[in-house]
């Protein structure tokens, strides 16, 4: 389990996004001290998300009340992972899929080559060298991460996440979703975002840290008001 003190903030645990790493929140931790990224375990060879998820829930359960979420892969991990964590009150989408068809064809039409995505920790430094000063600070810090990320795992990931089929459970999650009007990897015309943020693209955890930080922290209060009204503590 996590080693998380008891605070009066139930943990909020965020998954990164594919070839990304704890860095991906850096710029929501001041205004989420709650906020929790642990380590990826090992994945198997063909293992689906939802196999993943069942032997990756025991290692980050907190065995307490949390709030569980992730951006891109890690929002759909998150959603599997919801399933499973018997305390979970929610479950927040960050640039994400909540719905399988919610990937458009030309994600879909990679699948063919996502064997070959572990070469991309090798050259990610050097396109960054060749192509720094084009590339926008946000796209910049997402390979620098991608350099140090973990082939095996990135390989597995690329191929987990094009062949995603929800598992059924999730219907009774209470799933929040946040999401840029100009993500490219997920469009918002196949979403069903509860937040949209107007300028926004794929790395919104990155690039709209405070409209993030805000959203989070507002649905965190409002469930745990409702759950306080709903369970009223008995006078003594």
């Amino acid at each position: 389990m996590l080693g998380l003190s008891m605070t009066d903030e139930l943990p909020l645990i965020l998954l990164p996004g594919l070839g990304a790493d704890a860095r991906m929140f850096s710029s929501l931790r001041n205004g989420l001290p709650q906020l929790v990224t642990p380590a990826w375990i090992e994945p198997l060879r063909g293992e689906t998300i939802a196999q993943y998820a069942r032997r990756y829930a025991p290692t980050i359960d907190p065995g307490r009340p949390c709030f569980i979420g992730g951006a891109s892969f890690g929002g759909v991990l998150a959603q599997e992972l919801a399933v499973l964590l018997p305390h979970v009150r929610a479950c927040f989408v960050i640039g994400s899929a909540r719905f399988a068809d919610a990937r458009p064809w030309r994600i879909r039409i990679l699948r063919p080559i996502t064997p070959f995505i572990g070469i991309l920790p090798r050259v990610s430094p050097l396109l960054v060298t060749l192509l720094g000063s084009w590339l926008r600070p946000p796209t910049r810090g997402v390979m620098a991460q991608l350099g140090d990320a973990d082939r095996r795992f990135l390989r597995w990931a690329a191929q987990a996440i094009l062949t995603w089929k929800p598992s059924p459970e999730i219907a009774n999650v209470r799933v929040c979703q946040i999401h840029g009007d100009r993500d490219r990897v997920f469009p918002i015309y196949r979403a069903d975002p509860d937040c949209v943020v107007p300028g926004a693209g794929h790395l919104i955890s990155i690039t709209h840290p405070k409209q993030v930080v805000q959203y989070l922290s507002t649905k965190m209060a409002e469930i745990q008001q409702e759950e306080q009204l709903a369970h009223p503590i008995a006078e003594k």
